[in-house]
């Protein structure tokens, strides 16, 4: 929303009453997975994270999904749905999110044969022995008997939130979920009443929804998650679903159906990353939503309020449920109440700390948010005030503007000095490919947010002793960066070896050599260089010693990187060890077999890692005893975007 648009102008804004469904605006904060739990509950931090997002506007939050059975647990951190210990802390998040006007509706789920039984210890249980894709394992097939003790379990975890008053409950049912896996012809190979039949099949997520308003009563909200699409062949597809979702409306027990999309056979799009379409789920939205009366949310990458908006404006949803976009920035609803929207920090859709980190089995993070499950010591209202004191940042990427956009929000004077003529780092060139341009987003941002403070902000400045002592500081937060190895591969020079960077400068100079790429890295590093070179014309083949190409990437990004790159003829060989250069020719090594051969190449490109810039850190180190200097980002090790933002962020807000 480039313009200032009147509040009473946004539909966004708008309040909805539909039945039981009253929300103060139409944007809604909607259930995923954040391994935030303590012992089962919501415990402080869990409810940290979900109250920022409830003061920044939100009309409600979604819980993320509780087990209505033992058999349900698909992660270390699970919340338990179905036990009574957790009433008094839905009771606790109940209150703290009504303060701000901010509905608590409780997800509920099974999550069949999706995951493992690593946490549960017990068997999987599904309608079918059908593994999922993304499971190692053959699940148990269901009796008629397990059927009802799994009913009898989402009915305690319906008495649990109705006792609790929370106001609503939703029922997961996408995502190859048990009742999506119920649904589904390629799932559920029964031929009881619960299989064959669309109409059979629908048989078990019928009785969970009748069960769902019998035990919660007349008042609660009753809300469903379905697909709009399983995106897979010879599965459901939006007109099955928009037949699904007439079915539930006729049961006139449901007050929302939330639209989503995918399952594990595609499971990196059920979280699609930056390089999919902005919206990409909303037409099977807008489809449903024409066939029902019942009011629809619609997901998939809504992060940008001029999108949301035209969503609701246009009828194609009710309501936008934005996850990333109000992780990425939780205050999101009140910058457009504030007609602030420039102020909105972006979601890069890059999959880093929230997807990537929950397949790791680590606590949601941010790659642009580090106060993303630190919210009590990093989010709103936590920072310091401070003046009077004069704080210089050296460098000015992704890190050091960070750490000068935090210090100046305390109220330090800040002076940010680079030593190029252009803010960002190395991350300008990173997003240059038409795959990764949406990274760029976060250092428009900041560079806009550097303006907007006020913050003086010196070019083309290079800080050595005699600077500092001239501009004489407080406090020295150091954020030089990182560079290219002097001798990344050893070897005799019979072959021209580049860095990463110096690839993406001016891929077009390679045109019609052949390019390898010796990725160490298992990142970007290696493969927006290979993209960049490939489609500058070079031919180009992806080297690693590593079990597989892209081991580092979340699961979502890497399936998603390296299908483009094999689309783009890009050889990739894992377990494949570059050892030197000798006569104009790689020596190889088979990591595995340890068989040894050579591969000729016009160029190679080494993305071994970088060394730490720290000629600054150096050159001041036991000189300024009464100066206080931090360093932070890849100039204390080169790593991420994750680690620099979020180490700029602590260091200004901490200094």
């Amino acid at each position: 929303m480039k313009s200032v648009i009147k509040i009473s102008e946004l539909h966004l804004l708008q309040p909805l009453t539909a039945g039981r469904l009253k929300l103060k605006n139409r944007v809604v904060f909607p259930a995923h997975q954040t391994l935030l739990s303590e012992e089962g509950v919501i415990g402080p931090r869990m409810r940290a994270y979900y109250a920022e997002r409830a003061r920044g506007g939100v009309a409600a939050v979604i819980v993320e999904g509780g087990a209505v059975h033992d058999t349900t647990i698909k992660f270390p951190n699970y919340l338990w749905g179905h036990r009574q210990e957790i009433i008094p802390t839905y009771i606790a998040l109940q209150k703290e999110l009504s303060h701000y006007g901010c509905k608590t509706i409780i997800q509920l789920v099974h999550s069949g044969s999706r995951m493992s039984s690593h946490d549960s210890r017990l068997p999987l249980w599904a309608p079918s022995d059908v593994r999922s894709a993304i499971s190692p394992e053959i699940p148990h097939v269901m009796t008629i008997e397990e059927i009802g003790d799994v009913l009898d379990g989402y009915e305690k975890s319906f008495q649990n939130a109705a006792e609790a008053g929370v106001d609503g409950i939703e029922i997961h049912a996408a995502h190859e979920y048990l009742l999506g896996q119920f649904l589904s012809p390629l799932n559920n190979l029964r031929n009881d009443e619960y299989g064959g039949s669309l109409d059979n099949r629908m048989r078990l997520l019928n009785e969970v929804v009748m069960l769902a308003r019998k035990t919660v009563g007349d008042d609660m909200i009753v809300g469903i998650r379905i697909n709009g699409s399983d995106l897979a062949d010879a599965s459901l597809d939006n007109d099955d679903y928009i037949e699904i979702a007439q079915n539930i409306e006729a049961l006139a027990s449901i007050d929302y159906l939330s639209i989503s999309a995918g399952t594990s056979r595609d499971n990196h799009m059920i979280v699609p990353p930056m390089d999919t379409p902005e919206g990409l789920y909303v037409d099977y939205a807008a489809n449903i939503r024409k066939a029902v009366t019942l009011p629809v949310m619609a997901v998939g990458r809504l992060k940008n309020p001029e999108l949301a908006e035209e969503v609701i404006a246009t009828g194609k949803a009710d309501v936008v449920a934005q996850a990333r976009a109000l992780i990425a920035d939780p205050f999101w609803v009140q910058k457009l109440y504030d007609q602030k929207p420039q102020q909105i920090r972006p979601c890069i859709g890059c999959n880093q700390g929230c997807f990537g980190y929950l397949y790791t089995n680590r606590p949601i993070t941010c790659a642009v948010n580090p106060a993303v499950g630190h919210e009590r010591t990093l989010g709103y209202g936590t920072e310091i005030p401070a003046s009077g004191r004069h704080v210089l940042v050296v460098g000015g990427g992704p890190a050091g503007m960070e750490a000068a956009i935090a210090a100046c929000e305390r109220g330090l004077d800040v002076t940010l000095a680079e030593a190029t003529n252009l803010l960002g780092g190395q991350i300008p060139l990173a997003s240059s490919i038409d795959s990764r341009t949406e990274l760029g987003s976060i250092i428009d941002f900041q560079i806009s947010e550097l303006k907007r403070l006020n913050i003086d902000i010196r070019l083309e400045t290079t800080i050595d002793r005699t600077a500092m002592v001239a501009i004489n500081p407080d406090t020295v937060i150091i954020a030089t960066g990182s560079h290219p190895r002097s001798k990344p591969i050893p070897g005799d020079g019979s072959i021209h070896v580049i860095s990463p960077i110096d690839a993406m400068k001016s891929p077009e100079v390679h045109t019609g050599k052949k390019a390898i790429i010796v990725d160490e890295v298992a990142h970007f590093p290696a493969y927006a260089p290979a993209e960049a070179l490939m489609d500058a014309g070079a031919n180009v083949t992806i080297l690693t010693p590593k079990l597989f190409i892209g081991s580092l990437l979340d699961q979502a990004t890497m399936v998603r990187t390296l299908r483009r790159l094999a689309t783009k003829g890009i050889e990739m060989n894992p377990n494949t060890a570059v050892i030197s250069i000798t006569g104009g020719h790689l020596q190889l090594r088979d990591t595995l077999s340890g068989l040894e051969r050579t591969e000729s190449a016009d160029v190679v490109v080494a993305a071994v890692g970088n060394k730490v810039t720290d000629g600054l850190v150096q050159e001041t180190a036991g000189v300024f005893k009464n100066l206080k200097i931090r360093v932070v980002g890849d100039a204390s090790a080169p790593r991420t975007i994750l680690e620099a933002i979020r180490e700029g962020r602590e260091a200004g807000s901490s200094i």
